[in-house]
Order: structure tokens, then C-alpha cells, then sequence
């Protein structure tokens, strides 16, 4: 059954089970109090029959000494269940029932029995009748419980009302109950669907979950099951390319150097040959691009293991400043070359747990980087931060930006080593760029 099903179902059993209740539990009440009527015999007084009997044994009892009423007040089986009160016209008691309203002391005014009528009435029923014996005459009193008073339906409905109100309980219990069963099957599943969606396998991909009804959130967990099968057969496919693209790349390297080499040396011999200045010009040119090509390769090949974690790290406790002065000492004679204006401040020591190899590879990109893009800015910057929170490198040109049109754009892989070398060695590395320069930090 689908679940908006059982909701509607839900709902119109909400609507009307207050009524169907109502019916069910007086029905069972009624059935029930029949039974126990016909299988028990309880104790019951009508009210009119009652004031009947007492007034026609009250005429009955004239012209009867005290002794005979008196006798037949203590034998009569009839009001077994009554107190009976006899006071005589002077207020004297003449006979009281011991469980009898307390009366005061004798004699008696016509107030004080008023009084003493009114508070027996509070919780009894009580009939007067006139006794006119031989010897005294009064009023005689019956004291009937309001418990055994009315009809014999009465006084069960009013025993067993208690139970009416306890069954009535009991249903809207059990309905509170289903309702509660209904919502919290509900959430449960939602959370079993929740909780199943954070557990991830080695591939950051869920497991496929059981689908257990075929409902509304069954087939939301097919659909998940689906986006599942999906996303696994996408990192299948990822796993595959990415290694036909890394051979691919190695394979490249590999087949590109022998060539290269081979042109080199041809490049080489040329260069000691007699050549006139055009045909020198052409040959340097040609140094240039074999040399940058060889960067390339070199380039794709560091990617190439980075991306796999296939290259050897090093990581130990190394002088920054120390490795960034070895390296501009390579680079300094080129920058000067190139007329480049030199800023270099590393008066702050910085002591970092990096591999010395890696970070020169790092160091080594970014002054090609400069070298190459920011020959029309002429300057460069480098400098280190103060021990600390903060500590670390600024390395800024003047650039017209990596954004803009160049000779020597290429492809962005030195930059994407630079950040995965970084990454690894757990340092922070960000870069700005725009058409007044390029700016680039390097933080523990």
C-alpha cells in the first residue's frame, strides 16, 4: 500500500473516531452491564415504590404497642438495607437504626428534627411516614443510602462508570499509539536514509541500501540506489581515464626526449658552425625552445607523479631563507640579464618543516613564471613575513597578470604543481593577479 494511502487512511480514521468510539465503548459498556445484571443480584430501591411500602407499614403499624413495632423495626428484612428512625410527638426517640444519621439528645423540638432531616437527606433519601401506636404516636423515618436508590439499570450505570471512562481512555490510548507507530516508522526510515547517505566507502560513495516497501520513500531509495550505481560507474570511468591519461603522459615524456635530444645536438653543432648572424639568431631560437620544451616535459612528468603520490618526499626541518637565497643565486644573473629591478628582503628566519628538493622545484616555477610573464614590469620582490601566526613569503612583478595574452602562456601545469607541492608539504599557497602584477604567498 503507498504511503499517501495510509495517510488519507489516517486522517479519515482521525475524523471520525471520536463518534466510532463514543458508539463502541457504550455498546460494549451496555452489553456488559446486561450480563452482570442477569448473572448477579444487586441491591436496588425504586424511590416511588419505596415511599409506598414504608407509608402502608406505617398504617399497618397502628394500633400496635411500642413492643410489637419495635420487634417488627428489628425484624423486618424488607429495610435491612434503611436506618430507621421512630421520634413521638413529645420529641422523644423511641428507636434509631445504628448506623442512623446522629440525632441530638431527647426531646426533641420541631426544629431540631427539621434540621436533622435536612442533613440526613445530604446522603440518604429520607421518607416519613405517622405511626399511631397503642401507647405512642410520631413520625417514623426511613434512611435509604442514594447508592441502592433508582432502578436497578440506574444503580449499575452509576457502580461501573469508572469502567465507561476507562475503556473510552483505553481506545483513544491505542489510537495516540497507532498514530505514534504510523510517524515514527515514518522518521525512522527518512533517518536510516539520512544515516545511509553519510556512510561513504574508500571511494567517497555510498553503499547501495535494501529497499524494503515498494511506497513513496521506497522508491525514493531506488532512486538513490540509482544516483549510486551512477556515481560508482562515473569513478569508474574517472579511475580509467585518469590512468590512460598518466600513461598517456608518461609515455609522451618519454618518446619526446629522444627527439628533442637528437635536435640539441644538431642545434649544438650548428651553433659551431660558420653561420652568418641570421642564421645564429635562428640557431639560439631553436636552444630556447628546446630548452622551454624540456621544462614542459619535465613539467608534465612532476604532474604526472604528483597526481598519482608517486613522488618522493622528503619532509624535515629546513631553513627557508637559506633555500630561497641558493635559489636566487641561479636566478639573479638572469633577472639582471633582463634588466629586471630586484627587491629581496629575508631578514626574518623562517624554519619549516618542508622537503628542501620540492620547495626549490616550487621556487624554481615561480621565478620562470616571472621571467617569462613579467618581463614587461621589470621588477621583482621577494621577501619573508615575521615568525608567527602570519609567518611566511611574498614574491611580487609587475607584471601585466597571467590573465593576459603572451608568447610563453602555456597550459598553467607549473602553477598546478606549485599548488599540489604545496599542499602536500601543508603549506598555504594563494595567488593574485590582475593587469598591475601578480602576487603570490606562501604561509606554514
Amino acid at each position: 500500500m503507498k504511503l499517501s494511502t495510509k495517510y488519507v487512511i489516517n486522517i479519515i480514521v482521525s475524523v471520525l473516531f471520536f463518534p466510532l468510539a463514543f458508539i463502541i465503548v457504550n455498546f460494549v459498556y451496555y452489553v456488559t452491564l446486561t450480563y452482570i445484571i442477569d448473572q448477579q443480584n444487586h441491591i436496588y430501591y425504586e424511590k416511588e415504590k419505596l415511599e409506598t411500602v414504608w407509608r402502608q407499614d406505617a398504617n399497618r403499624w397502628s394500633g400496635q404497642s411500642d413492643a410489637e413495632i419495635l420487634t417488627d423495626f428489628q425484624n423486618n428484612q424488607q429495610y435491612k438495607h434503611s436506618n430507621m428512625v421512630w421520634i413521638s410527638d413529645d420529641g422523644e426517640v423511641l428507636y434509631m437504626s445504628a448506623k442512623a444519621t446522629i440525632l441530638p439528645k431527647s426531646p426533641l423540638n420541631v426544629s431540631e428534627v427539621t434540621e436533622w432531616t435536612q442533613k440526613a437527606s445530604q446522603q440518604n433519601l429520607v421518607i416519613s411516614g405517622y405511626i399511631k401506636g397503642s401507647q405512642n404516636q410520631g413520625y417514623g423515618f426511613l434512611e435509604t443510602p442514594y447508592s441502592i436508590v433508582g432502578s436497578q439499570w440506574e444503580i449499575m450505570r452509576k457502580k461501573y462508570a469508572p469502567f465507561w471512562f476507562l475503556g473510552f481512555l483505553c481506545i483513544c490510548l491505542l489510537f495516540l499509539f497507532n498514530s505514534w507507530i504510523f510517524f515514527s516508522k515514518i522518521q525512522k526510515r527518512l533517518v536510516r536514509l539520512q544515516d545511509h547517505m553519510q556512510k561513504v566507502d574508500q571511494d567517497g560513495i555510498p553503499n547501495i541500501m535494501k529497499v524494503r516497501h515498494e511506497d513513496e520513500i521506497g522508491q525514493v531509495e531506488h532512486s538513490f540506489n540509482q544516483m549510486v550505481n551512477k556515481l560508482k560507474q562515473s569513478k569508474y570511468k574517472e579511475q580509467e581515464e585518469t590512468e590512460l591519461r598518466k600513461k598517456l603522459v608518461a609515455d609522451l615524456s618519454h618518446d619526446l626526449r629522444t627527439p628533442l635530444t637528437v635536435i640539441r645536438s644538431h642545434a649544438f653543432i650548428l651553433d659551431h658552425e660558420s653561420l652568418s648572424e641570421k642564421g645564429s639568431h635562428s640557431v639560439q631560437i631553436i636552444n630556447d625552445k628546446i630548452t622551454h620544451m624540456g621544462e614542459l616535459i619535465d613539467n608534465l612528468s612532476s604532474f604526472s607523479l604528483l597526481a598519482a603520490g608517486k613522488l618522493p618526499i622528503h619532509i624535515q626541518s629546513t631553513d627557508v631563507v637559506k633555500v630561497i637565497r641558493s635559489s636566487l643565486t641561479s636566478w639573479y644573473p638572469l633577472f639582471e640579464k633582463e634588466h629586471f629591478e630586484i627587491n629581496i628582503l629575508l631578514e626574518h628566519p623562517l624554519i619549516w618543516e618542508i622537503d628542501e628538493l620540492w620547495f626549490k622545484r616550487i621556487l624554481d616555477n615561480i621565478f620562470q613564471n616571472i621571467l617569462r610573464h613579467a618581463s614587461v614590469g621589470k621588477y621583482i620582490s621577494v621577501e619573508t613575513y615575521p615568525q608567527g601566526l602570519n609567518a611566511g613569503i611574498r614574491i611580487q612583478d609587475h607584471g601585466s597578470g597571467l590573465d593576459s595574452v603572451s608568447d610563453h602562456k602555456g597550459a598553467g601545469i607549473g602553477l598546478s604543481i606549485i599548488e599540489m607541492m604545496c599542499k602536500q608539504m601543508n603549506l598555504w599557497y594563494t595567488m593574485n593577479s590582475n593587469e598591475q602584477g601578480t602576487v603570490i604567498m606562501i604561509t606554514k
